[in-house]
This record gives C-alpha cells, sequence and structure tokens, in this order.
C-alpha cells in the first residue's frame, strides 16, 4: 500500500475512533512548557488522489501536492516579550525532511503592533503565501499560481523563443540547451512549498496591517544562500474597512536566474538583469456561514535569451482565482474554487504564440470535523491545459488533517 494511503488509512481509524484518541491522550491545544517560554505546535497530514498523469499537482517531477503524507512540527521559543525565535520542521513524502521556517522575532516596543522578523521568514506576497495546505485551505489542491510548474527553470536558458514554445505543458520535466542540461522541474508563479530568506517589517496600524521584506531568492524561487548576487524586494498593505472585509494588495521584484547561468548569457549581460516583477489583489469576505475569496496576480520575467541576435523576451502571466465556503451545520463545510492562469504571446518561427500552455481548474468538495482538531476532505478536480502531452484531467482526493 502506498504511503500515503497507509497514513490516511492509519489518521483516519484514530480520528474516527474519539473515544480511542481520548484514551491515547492525543493533543488537542499547543504544548506548552517551562511557563510557557516555549510552545509547541503540530500538523499531521494524510493525503491520496487518483493518478495524476498530465502532472497538473506536482510540484517536481517525483511528488504530486495531492499524494502526500506531511509532519510539520513548530515551535515558539518565547525569550522576553520583545524577543521571540520560531521555527518549523517538516517531512514531506514521509522522507523529505526540511527546516521549513527559522526565525527570529523582534518586538522593540510593547505598546506599538510592530515586529521585526530575520532568518527564514514567512511569506510577504499574496493571500495565500500562509494558508495554502492542510487546515487553512478551503479545498484538498493548492491554488494553481502557488503550485503549476511552468517550464521557465532558474539554471537553464532557451537560445530563441522557438526552445521555449517546444517545452509548453512540460514544466514537471522541462530542459534548454543552455546551462544546466538535465531534464528538471520549472517554475511556478508562486512558491509556497518553500519561504525565503531574508529581512521582514510587520505591522498594524488602524484598519491598515503591512509588510514589507528583503530576501535573497524570488517570488518563483525561495532560497535560503543567495546564488545570483541580488535581492528580493517584495510589500503587502491589507485593509480592513468592515469587520467582515479584507482587501490586500502585493508586490514583489527580485532576480530569479542563478549565477551558473552568467557565462551563457551575451557579453555585458548579467543573471542579475533577469528579473521577476508581480503585482497581486486580493479580497476577502466572511458572513456568518459563509466565506468567499479572490485574487488576481499580474507577473512577468524578463528572460535574455543566449543567441547574440535576440533581445531580452518578456514572458507576462495571469492569475484569476475565485473560491468560497459554506459551513451547512456545525462540523459540514462544502466548498468550490475556479482559477484559471493565462501567458502573454511572444514571437517565434510559427508567428505569435502563448509561451505556456494556458491553465484552468476547476475543485469541488466537502469536508466533516468528526473532532475538533480533526477534519476530513474529499474533493473533486477538473483540469483543462491548452497544450502537453495531456490536456484534460479529472481528479478525486481525500485528506485528513490532523492538528494541535
Amino acid at each position: 500500500m502506498p504511503l500515503p494511503l497507509t497514513a490516511f488509512v492509519v489518521v483516519a481509524a484514530a480520528a474516527l475512533a474519539p473515544g480511542l484518541a481520548r484514551a491515547q491522550g492525543l493533543p488537542t491545544e499547543p504544548l506548552s512548557v517551562a511557563d510557557g517560554r516555549l510552545v509547541i505546535g503540530a500538523e499531521i497530514t494524510a493525503t491520496i488522489s487518483d493518478d495524476d498523469p498530465g502532472f497538473f499537482n506536482y510540484t517536481d517531477y517525483e511528488y504530486s501536492a495531492l499524494r502526500n503524507f506531511r509532519i510539520g512540527v513548530a515551535a515558539e521559543m518565547r525569550a522576553s516579550q520583545k524577543f521571540q525565535v520560531l521555527g518549523e520542521i517538516r517531512i514531506d513524502h514521509g522522507n523529505v525532511f526540511e527546516p521549513f521556517a527559522l526565525y527570529a522575532r523582534i518586538r522593540p516596543w510593547a505598546g506599538r503592533r510592530l515586529d521585526i522578523q530575520v532568518g527564514r521568514i514567512p511569506p510577504t506576497f499574496g493571500l495565500y503565501g500562509r494558508g495554502t495546505y492542510g487546515t487553512a485551505n478551503l479545498l484538498i489542491g493548492t491554488p494553481l499560481a502557488y503550485q503549476y510548474l511552468t517550464s521557465l527553470r532558474p539554471d537553464a536558458l532557451p537560445l530563441v523563443n522557438d526552445d521555449l514554445i517546444r517545452m509548453r505543458g512540460r514544466g514537471w520535466l522541462s530542459n534548454f540547451p543552455a546551462g544546466n542540461p538535465a531534464p528538471d522541474r520549472g517554475l511556478p508563479l508562486v512558491n509556497s512549498f518553500r519561504w525565503d530568506t531574508g529581512i521582514q517589517v510587520h505591522g498594524v496600524n488602524g484598519m491598515l496591517e503591512w509588510t514589507g521584506a528583503v530576501t535573497t531568492g524570488s517570488l518563483s524561487n525561495p532560497r535560503v544562500d543567495d546564488d545570483n548576487d541580488g535581492k528580493e524586494v517584495a510589500g503587502r498593505g491589507v485593509v480592513r474597512p468592515l469587520p467582515q472585509l479584507a482587501i490586500g494588495g502585493s508586490f514583489a521584484r527580485g532576480a530569479y536566474l542563478s549565477n551558473s547561468l552568467e557565462n551563457a548569457l551575451p557579453e555585458g549581460r548579467s543573471v542579475t538583469d533577469a528579473v521577476q516583477q508581480a503585482i497581486g489583489l486580493d479580497a476577502e469576505y466572511s458572513q456568518g456561514r459563509f466565506l468567499g475569496r479572490s485574487e488576481v496576480i499580474w507577473s512577468h520575467w524578463s528572460l535574455p535569451l543566449t543567441s547574440l541576435n535576440s533581445e531580452d523576451t518578456m514572458l507576462g502571466t495571469t492569475s484569476v482565482l475565485a473560491e468560497a465556503r459554506y459551513r451547512i451545520f456545525p462540523g459540514v463545510h462544502v466548498a468550490a474554487r475556479g482559477e484559471q492562469l493565462g501567458f502573454a504571446h511572444i514571437a517565434t518561427s510559427a508567428g505569435p504564440q502563448r509561451w505556456e500552455a494556458a491553465v484552468r481548474r476547476f475543485e469541488l468538495g466537502a469536508g466533516y470535523s468528526p473532532l475538533r482538531n480533526v477534519i476530513i476532505k474529499a474533493s473533486w478536480q477538473r483540469n483543462l491545459r491548452d497544450g502537453g502531452r495531456i490536456r484534460r484531467d479529472t481528479i478525486g482526493a481525500l485528506q485528513l488533517v490532523y492538528w494541535f
């Protein structure tokens, strides 16, 4: 039996037997140690699904976001009211261990809602930066903008635009003539599976919440180490004119190519000349049993082709998303999400063509909470793509989440 399915069956059996769960003493709240100076929480998620031959939900060639067993353990050490250290470690797919987050939080003034965070910090950009998985996700699938892999690579480049067209719909395993020749995964619009490293300032002033950050990676390629001597600048603001309404805007700009491509570029060009720039607008509305969210992201990458006779190509992308959840009665909800990734035209030998195959996704699902800190979800997902080897796919999925 595959690991995600085994994990799902085991965790589901415990979750659906409240008496057994209580007998085993499973925690329902974060663990507090040393008079609250150390707080530990965890989230365990088991997800199973049908096969995904079109790689619509893959985060790289080997792993699908819909087939996973994840253990995440988060801790907060409170040295004082003004200084805390926070971190999270994750085990994905049962064997991929990663220090997901590790940062210090400094609060200079006790009476002001202002903090400075340094290290591997939470995302600044977008509505879904922190909540694309587990309990915060209304459905099971990750939004396209935060997961779907384009063919664009940080360590390999096309010689001409036609090389890019040949890889449309192949983001799970693309390759190009210059740089690293080995087939590998491409870049998503926003990478929600890794956090970036740098410094972040966050504050709240009345109905305005704002965040600014400088990091080593880029929106599509967050990093621990700096691979191009460039920096990303990102900012986000959220206005809450009403208790039930939040309106947000985000911006990010950073170099995304690796230093390994420096020698492949024409003379006088640098990898830091290749940048990704993105703007996002989003809104969230909740009233009673209803919760609705929407987000639009405009992004473009500047692509320095290695052909000496070619100018830089601008790769434009637009993401549109709308989703909603309705609680039928306590413990049971239904949810739906519709979204699309669109791509701009570029000049090719066959005339203007979109540089990547457009993708549309509709997902419908439901959730049931047998216990306060356990939720079981089921979803049906339909994917459509204007290119690639497989252009349409329907996938069913189940997910169980336990947290404390």
